[in-house]
């Protein structure tokens, strides 16, 4: 029986822990107003580890959703709530689907055109460092070895180009913010 609750226990850290952060948040945004968000989460857990064997369950992340969908509702008809909404199949499929929403696709296509306008103020070597280094993942060394130059060279211009990334984008944010008026 210890083996079976080690397997388990690598199991939730294999397959739920990743998604704990993720499901907090989500809970914390729809439900957090109706629910304690730290009990609904621990209950979960308790929930989980209460399993005698995970083998029929094919994805953690969507167990975990199922699993805190079923306390919420439990605790919305324990306290019997007025006027809850109850989520449909296709609603609780949307939340478990890992696509983008819409909002988060143009979101990230501003921080990419951000990003790519701080990369074109810097130095021909800084930006191919960064791009070779954070973008296409190669080691220092095959960086170094790709452009021909030191791992010295490599080094120095990805922390002088990182930083001037950040700050670029950090003073972006700081005038954005006095021309909305906050600050």
């Amino acid at each position: 029986m210890d083996d079976e609750n080690d397997s388990i226990a690598e199991w939730v850290a294999d397959e739920i822990l990743p998604h704990e952060a993720y499901v907090r948040n989500w809970l914390a945004r729809r439900w957090g107003h109706l629910v304690d968000v730290e009990e609904v989460i621990q209950d979960a857990y308790y929930r989980i580890s209460g399993l005698s064997s995970v083998n029929h369950i094919s994805s953690g992340r969507a167990y975990f959703f199922k699993t805190v969908q079923s306390i919420v509702m439990d605790a919305m008809r324990h306290a019997k709530v007025a006027n809850i909404r109850g989520l449909t199949e296709i609603e609780w499929d949307y939340v478990i689907d890992d696509s983008p929403t819409p909002d988060r696709i143009a979101e990230g296509r501003q921080e990419l055109g951000r990003l790519q306008s701080a990369l074109a103020q810097l130095t021909h070597i800084s930006r191919q460092v960064i791009v070779l280094r954070r973008i296409h993942g190669l080691s220092q060394k095959e960086t170094a070895k790709h452009l021909g130059v030191s791992e010295h060279i490599v080094e120095n211009n990805l922390v002088r180009g990182v930083r001037k990334i950040l700050t670029a984008m950090q003073e972006e944010d700081n005038k954005a913010l006095e021309e909305s008026g906050g600050k």
